[in-house]
């Protein structure tokens, strides 16, 4: 594994992981004041241990899922990369959660250059595709809002718009194509014409009717499991939680938590989902204990898992080079 690589994973790790924690810390410090600090440790300690244990399980069924869209795309580009290696390669993926937007799960891309010898231009496209039905899917989710509640969200819309309409672009080969042309003539840009187009044609491939509408099934699937979390959480508290809420609330607070920008989306998507449930008539202790953890077991579940494997992972291979040499 190259240097490169390791910066990035120890950058995050001693400096992006301990920011976010603080963040984290910030941001639930200030719901436990909003929904009375007693109230919500009274609430959380009613809560049933199968609940807790029922969301870490199927966010992990969530993550088993993705890792089926994250292989089909790899299938749709012809990238043969061995299936433990893939596994090792998407689960480490996970501790980039923290980072905004997700973005950051273009480490992947380098993983799997380091690991097989794969272009990252010919694998970035894969984690980019995987984002964007990621958030289109959470967006259908969040329109629920808007159809069976009456509730509207310019950020939905507007982040709703701005990825279909790129999407759209996409698959507007003549004009890209064009485009490209026209960039091979800058001096700066034209050096790299030939990883650029090759850049273009995964991405084009990924989002082929055929491929976005496969990658959608999926993303609406495994998200659908995250949502079911919070309807189990929420059915703790409330027998008569509906399904549809959960997943109205989770969809938009993730979606919000994304447009932030910010590492997580921590503190906006947080906002978002107690404010809505606070809306729904959800006692403040209620919306802030649901949101507390399904909060823990969708964004520091997955950076924590990561972590450990990629840290085991990279500890194994360091000891085995250390025994042959």
């Amino acid at each position: 594994m190259s240097g490169y690589l390791y910066r990035i994973q120890d950058a995050i790790r001693t400096h992006g992981l301990w920011v976010t924690a603080l963040l984290t810390v910030a941001v639930f410090f200030g719901l436990f004041l909003f929904g009375d600090a007693p109230a919500v440790v009274d609430a959380l300690g009613s809560l049933e241990l199968w609940r807790i244990g029922a969301v870490f399980g199927l966010v992990t069924v969530s993550y088993g899922i993705r890792f089926l869209k994250w292989e089909y795309y790899l299938r749709t580009l012809r990238v043969d990369v061995p299936l433990k290696t893939s596994l090792l390669v998407f689960v480490s993926g996970l501790m980039m959660v923290i980072t905004p937007g997700k973005a950051g799960e273009v480490w992947k891309a380098w993983f799997l250059r380091d690991e097989q010898g794969i272009p990252v231009n010919q694998t970035a496209p894969v984690v980019g595709a995987e984002r964007v039905t990621d958030l289109l899917a959470l967006a259908a989710f969040a329109f629920l809002g808007v159809v069976l509640y009456r509730q509207s969200s310019t950020t939905l819309i507007g982040v709703t718009v701005l990825f279909v309409g790129g999407v759209a672009l996409l698959q507007w080969r003549s004009l890209c194509l064009r485009i490209l042309t026209l960039c091979e003539t800058i001096p700066l840009i034209g050096s790299y014409a030939d990883e650029i187009r090759e850049f273009y044609e995964s991405t084009y491939a990924l989002f082929r009717p055929k491929q976005l509408g496969v990658a959608m099934v999926i993303s609406l699937v495994a998200w659908g499991m995250e949502g079911v979390a919070l309807w189990i959480v929420l059915n703790g508290f409330a027998t008569d939680a509906s399904i549809l809420l959960a997943l109205f609330v989770l969809g938009l607070g993730s979606v919000v938590g994304a447009a932030s920008l910010l590492p997580g989306g921590l503190g906006a998507a947080e906002a978002s989902m107690v404010g809505m449930l606070v809306f729904f008539e959800y006692s403040r202790a209620i919306a802030v204990s649901s949101t507390l953890v399904i909060r823990v077991g969708t964004l520091w579940y997955g950076a924590v898992l990561g972590t450990v494997v990629f840290a085991s992972y990279r500890y194994v291979r360091d000891r085995k080079n250390l025994e042959s040499s």
